[in-house]
């Protein structure tokens, strides 16, 4: 199953990193996915009003709730938006590219 190798929050082997696969890979994720168009995200200058506000729903979580969150949306249903996200993320990210998209979306959410 797909989601139970994402959701232990890491990889059996990584590749060493790369200036691409590091921070600035998490936002080029981000803008690949879409996720702005249904979320707000400061960082990445992204408005989208379907799904809550990243940087407030994050803030305070750790890595594996915001992996969770990304690989098995439905797991948490934030309040007041219903399951909405798409549940197919665990299949179309890339498993390289997760570490640097849950990194970027955790640093975008600190408060």
């Amino acid at each position: 199953m797909t989601i139970a190798a994402f959701a232990g929050g890491g990889h059996a082997e990584e590749a060493p990193a790369t200036p691409a696969k590091g921070a600035a890979r998490g936002a080029e994720v981000f803008a690949e996915q879409g996720c702005g168009s249904c979320h707000t995200f400061a960082p990445a200058n992204a408005r989208g009003g379907l799904g809550p506000d990243l940087g407030l729903s994050l803030d305070g979580k750790d890595k594996n709730y915001v992996l969770q969150s990304i690989v098995d949306p439905s797991a948490v249903i934030a309040p007041n938006y219903g399951d909405l996200m798409p549940s197919d993320f665990a299949q179309r990210i890339d498993p390289s590219d997760l570490d640097p998209l849950v990194a970027y979306l955790m640093k975008g959410a600190a408060g």
